[in-house]
């Protein structure tokens, strides 16, 4: 179809609404779009089976008809609604200030202990008494308090964290005025997307339950890591602490378990199978996985081998400028990435 794409350099685009929040394993939104217009994706309905964050879909609703989201784990579910559905920045400044004027602290052992352990004490209350009032903020409001929690947490930390990844905790913790954050968000993160976008907050594996059958003109989706990156760790673990989640829940309905990953990803092709349209086209961004043995699986290899669509054509390309690139340096591994496009036929 095509025999390169581009490397982006620079994959950082943090005063765009996809920097909301270090959702765990997103993809970037630069690259995203890179993606989309070499492979001249326009004028579909598309469906993203494991949409995380949003990142393909925002940027795929640009350029197409309808684009539909699905995901289980609910962290991403509320981040994709917050990114979806935006009101007028006065509106979402006035909801701030609205539950601005109803916070007060609260004693400290009501307070998370992933919460107490990684923050400041004073923003660890302040971050708490806004929490609160969670359900009372609009979907966008709910996405930039997750965002600013993630980056209050940097900030309590000395900004010794990445923006993506938790790490030692640095003491003593530095305060950081969190309702700073949380407003500064509101205004940095202000930009509405279009109204072709939809958002359902379910499992992959029963897309029949939600699709109809022979909907579907494209598929484009980053999947699940299969070397079982953990969706409910670093940033996402605060949020889900916040709001009473209980974490094991989650994750018994998210695809990240190693032993039964082949299993559930065969589920999830026959699911597409028979929601995509005849000659519709299923493409996978998925890149390669190191072993116990220290030899390297390439991604392509273990999706083309349990995908029922047999004529593909492959893209590869190295990582460049992620956190991917890193593991390899530390790892002394050389991995690269896929675009898988099957063909329906």
């Amino acid at each position: 179809m095509i025999k390169k794409i581009n490397i982006i350099k620079n994959v950082n685009n943090p005063k765009s609404i996809h920097g909301m929040f270090p959702y765990r394993g997103k993809m970037s939104a630069i690259d995203a779009n890179n993606i989309l217009q070499k492979l001249k994706i326009s004028n579909k309905i598309i469906l993203d089976p494991f949409c995380g964050s949003g990142t393909l879909l925002i940027e795929a609703s640009k350029y197409n008809k309808e684009v539909i989201g699905i995901d289980s784990n609910p962290v991403a579910y509320i981040l994709c609604k917050a990114k979806i559905n935006i009101q007028s920045l006065d509106y979402e400044i006035t909801n701030f200030e609205k539950i601005k004027k109803k916070i007060k602290e609260i004693k400290i052992s009501s307070i998370p202990k992933s919460i107490l352990e990684n923050f400041h004490k004073k923003t660890a209350n302040e971050i708490v008494s806004y929490a609160k009032y969670f359900n009372e903020m609009s979907d966008y409001n709910k996405g930039c308090f997750m965002g600013a929690v993630a980056l209050s947490a940097r900030g309590c930390n000395h900004y010794k964290w990445t923006s993506n990844i938790v790490g030692k905790k640095i003491k003593p913790f530095r305060y950081i005025s969190f309702e700073k954050n949380f407003r500064n968000k509101i205004s940095k993160h202000y930009f509405p997307s279009k109204k072709n976008i939809k958002i359902i907050n379910m499992d992959s594996r029963i897309l029949t339950k939600k699709i109809k059958k022979n909907s579907i003109d494209l598929i484009i989706s980053s999947p699940p890591y299969f070397d079982a990156l953990d969706y409910t760790s670093y940033h996402n673990k605060f949020i889900i602490d916040l709001l009473g989640l209980k974490k094991e829940n989650i994750k018994k309905n998210l695809i990240q378990k190693l032993d039964t990953y082949k299993k559930s990803m065969i589920k999830v092709f026959n699911e597409i199978d028979y929601v995509t349209k005849k000659n519709a086209k299923i493409i996978f961004i998925v890149g390669d996985k190191k072993n116990k043995d220290g030899n390297i699986l390439k991604g392509n290899n273990f999706f083309t081998s349990i995908a029922p669509f047999k004529k593909f054509s492959i893209i590869e390309r190295n990582y460049s400028n992620t956190s991917s690139q890193v593991i390899d340096k530390i790892n002394k591994t050389k991995r690269k990435e896929q675009i898988i496009i099957w063909e329906k036929k």
